[in-house]
């Protein structure tokens, strides 16, 4: 069993629920991969299991392997695994502790991972078009993004699932390629609705594209919360709220329309808009926006009923061509 803890990465608090995650044949085909890869005729001449070819396409969905380049089946890093898992499967059977490790775990692993990007960020150095960074992003620039992808796929927020730090919608992400064939292929015009009825309900939209060296786009528009939302968390954790995601806007709220009904300090997710109590018999006063703690999400204005808050750009995004 060490063995296959090695192999796939698995932390080793995770032992007493390892059958949670993997088959009894699942745990056989892992250990007989052994952390190199193999061909579909060796693993069945290894396993002798019937319905090679089905068994092989179910662990590959569910993240126990994968698919090289020259058909060979090797093993899934755990990360994969616990996605797979957390978005369609598992979290009712494990006790609520084993929960909490398993996502400061994901976490970690996720912070480490962009640490020395967000590092060069911070330092003002220019982002890599093709690295995936996260980016806050208008409703109108997504309408003006989605005209330029070919194909979009429904999953559920892995974050929320993973999290559960919130009641907000999880079928929310849309998603630009298709790994191991679990999205729901969608239409242009349902991927936009998806992502404005998101955004009714507050969640805030962030792109994470990355270009080859084609000119293709990659990636994912991600409908996100500041409870759950990994990206929000490496910010908290690395002191990076106004570049991970890239904050590009900020809000600015007029008096003269502005009703005083406080719709746009409920909606903001980072409490940056705030609003002096009502007193008796005098009209409700204006909201103030602090920019500094401002993200320039746009949560605030696309829910103004009054059109009182417009976005006003203090940044440009490397990939500025593709939103406008």
């Amino acid at each position: 069993m060490n063995e296959l803890f090695d192999i796939c990465g698995i932390p080793a608090f995770l032992e007493p629920w390892i059958s949670r995650f993997y088959t009894p044949l699942e745990i056989d085909l892992l250990t007989v991969l052994n952390d190199q890869s193999m061909t579909v005729d060796e693993i069945h001449h290894q396993l002798g299991a019937e319905s090679i070819d089905r068994f092989l396409a179910r662990a590959w969905r569910r993240g126990v392997v994968r698919r090289l380049d020259d058909g060979r089946i090797a093993p899934a890093n755990f990360h994969v695994r616990f996605e797979s898992w957390a978005l369609f499967e598992g979290w009712h059977d494990l006790p609520e502790d084993i929960k909490d490790r398993l996502n400061r775990w994901e976490l970690a692993y996720y912070t480490a991972k962009h640490r020395a990007t967000v590092a060069s960020l911070k330092a003002g150095q220019p982002r890599p078009t093709e690295d995936a960074c996260p980016e806050y992003l208008l409703l109108e620039e997504v309408a003006c993004l989605f005209e330029r992808i070919e194909r979009f796929y429904l999953w559920p927020c892995n974050c929320r699932a993973m999290v559960r730090g919130c009641t907000l919608p999880q079928l929310t992400c849309i998603r630009f390629s298709n790994a191991r064939g679990i999205g729901w292929e969608i239409s242009r015009d349902r991927a936009l609705s998806v992502v404005k009825a998101a955004n009714r309900q507050g969640l805030m939209q962030s792109a994470e594209l990355a270009v080859d060296n084609q000119g293709r786009l990659d990636g994912a528009l991600c409908n996100c919360c500041n409870d759950c939302c990994f990206p929000h968390q490496l910010a908290r954790v690395l002191d990076a709220e106004k570049i991970w995601p890239l904050s590009r806007y900020l809000a600015d709220l007029s008096p003269e329309p502005c009703n005083g009904c406080g719709r746009c300090v409920r909606r903001c997710p980072f409490d940056a808009i705030s609003q002096a109590k009502k007193k008796k018999g005098l009209p409700p006063s204006t909201p103030v926006i602090q920019t500094t703690l401002c993200r320039g999400c746009g949560v605030c204005a696309t829910g103004c009923h009054q059109k009182a808050i417009r976005m006003h750009k203090i940044r440009e995004s490397l990939l500025e061509a593709y939103y406008s």
